[in-house]
């Protein structure tokens, strides 16, 4: 299980990396930067997903064709943009799939010996809908409140959603193995 939320919580890592260059140097080529990592996050999730309620081994084979389609998708996008045509689609399935796929096996493949931790997933979701909502109504938020736009609360709402997945790891994962945790609220 360790492999994928390596692969996870690098994609996190990346993430916060490849937004910072992005937002200091916004344009397509700097996108790419913020976009592949995400998808690494996407698709490890869906992965780590597949693999504590479903089938480990199944969850960890999916992860590196699952990251590289990912991956790909955002090479596509970069690829049909310098043709004129931005083709988002993909993109747009490995954005969106995970967070209605991950609901879907939660209600799917629950059991009570999976319990531990699925709060967090689902709290993880659900920051990350929010997220999503504060970028689509970016103009709208800073034209009512003036002093900070949807897409500032968007990365505050994703942080918080990668709190909730650093919890999973631990409740699910770190706690299991018997690691003491020094200041780590249970």
């Amino acid at each position: 299980m360790t492999p994928i939320y390596g692969v996870l919580f690098a994609g996190i890592l990346l993430t916060g990396l490849g937004s910072a260059y992005y937002h200091y140097n916004p344009n397509n080529d700097s996108l790419i930067y913020d976009r592949i990592p995400m998808t690494i996050v996407f698709m490890s999730l869906l992965s780590a997903t597949i693999a504590e309620l479903i089938d480990t081994r199944l969850g960890t084979r999916l992860l590196s064709l699952l990251v590289a389609i990912g991956v790909s998708s955002v090479l596509w996008w970069h690829y049909t943009e310098s043709l004129g045509r931005g083709d988002l689609r993909l993109y747009g399935l490995v954005q969106y799939y995970p967070m209605l796929f991950i609901p879907l096996i939660l209600l799917l493949f629950r059991s009570p010996t999976s319990n531990k931790g699925i709060s967090c997933l689902i709290w993880a979701v659900v920051w990350y809908v929010i997220a999503k909502l504060l970028e689509k109504f970016d103009r709208e938020i800073y034209s009512t409140l003036r002093f900070i736009s949807g897409h500032s609360l968007k990365h505050l709402a994703a942080a918080v959603s990668t709190w909730y997945l650093v919890r999973l790891f631990e409740q699910k994962h770190i706690r299991k193995a018997g690691i003491p945790l020094t200041g780590i609220p249970a």
